[in-house]
């Protein structure tokens, strides 16, 4: 209980961050220019620079393991969320099914994980983050365009993310670390994702028309699977992970009950899908974790 009461917290404190975008962007101060930007900044910089920080600690066989099993269990979340969706949504609804498939762990997931666990919990979390964009830059702009040569290993080799666990795990295996005042850098830079990614997201609420949002019963469903029914599934599926991957196991709960990935509406826009209706499922997805984050915690702590 006390781990979901220190998770609550820490999305409040997100929540209020958010509303510094929120503000923001109603009062023009910045803009959609400002916002994409500032995306840049966050998926070029300071997430990559987060990622690779976190994989700067002492080497040892029980860390590397954890890495490794981070890795399979990952790989086997998407699985389930891509096979969850293709049985709750025909296949027509691409976005809903999207939705279902691709947390928003990056801008959420590292902000929590950093919170409830420090900074080097983050290690653990690499591996789901840097499959997110392999699977979504394949399987998810394929789903999304009905055309398979949309798939984009260019996109997938020279993301940040995946590059910097790359770097990461060349950090974590070195005798010796590197030079530390390149390392507190790369630290600093990291620290910003939160408050970056708040304010980013905070923003592109403000963009989203709050009555059409809170009474579109589709957009409900479809966050109320991604919020609990993927993670419920992976909670009872998860207990036969031995007990000594707790942290593993906490970590990639986090990330997998994380709301809807901004993505989703990024993809609608590209591919001529309705933007607004992606836009509205991020929205509702990132209030409604305020309650099922915390719940999916509690919940894990009564079955493991």
């Amino acid at each position: 209980m006390e781990s979901a009461i220190t998770l609550f917290y820490q999305i409040v404190k997100m929540f209020i961050m958010m509303s510094a975008g929120y503000i923001l962007y109603k009062n023009k101060t910045v803009n959609d220019d400002t916002t994409s930007r500032l995306s840049s900044i966050l998926l070029m910089i300071t997430t990559p620079c987060m990622i690779a920080g976190s994989f700067n600690q002492a080497f040892s066989s029980e860390k590397l393991i954890g890495l490794l099993v981070s890795f399979v269990l990952s790989l086997g979340i998407y699985l389930l969320n891509i096979i969850l969706s293709g049985i709750m949504y025909p296949k027509q609804k691409v976005t809903e099914k999207f939705s279902m498939s691709f947390s928003n762990a990056g801008f959420l997931g590292i902000p929590l994980v950093t919170g409830l666990l420090g900074a080097e919990a983050v290690f653990y979390l690499a591996p789901f983050i840097a499959l997110f964009y392999v699977i979504a830059w394949t399987y998810g702009i394929v789903l999304m365009s009905g055309d398979k040569s949309t798939a984009s290993l260019h996109k997938v080799a020279t993301n940040p993310c995946v590059w910097a666990v790359g770097i990461g795990v060349i950090i974590f295996l070195l005798p010796v670390k590197p030079f530390t005042p390149v390392m507190e850098a790369v630290s600093t830079l990291g620290a910003m994702t939160t408050p970056l990614a708040m304010i980013i997201l905070g923003a592109y609420m403000a963009k989203t028309n709050l009555i059409s949002l809170f009474t579109n019963l589709r957009v409900y469903q479809v966050s109320l699977y991604r919020l609990i029914l993927c993670p419920v599934i992976m909670i009872f599926l998860f207990k036969f992970v031995p007990s000594s991957f707790q942290e593993v196991r906490t970590v990639l709960l986090i990330g997998a009950s994380a709301p809807v990935a901004v993505l989703t509406p990024i993809f609608a826009q590209m591919f001529d899908r309705d933007t607004d209706y992606g836009s509205q499922i991020v929205c509702m997805s990132t209030i409604l974790c305020l309650l099922t984050m915390p719940a999916m915690l509690i919940v894990s702590q009564m079955i493991w």
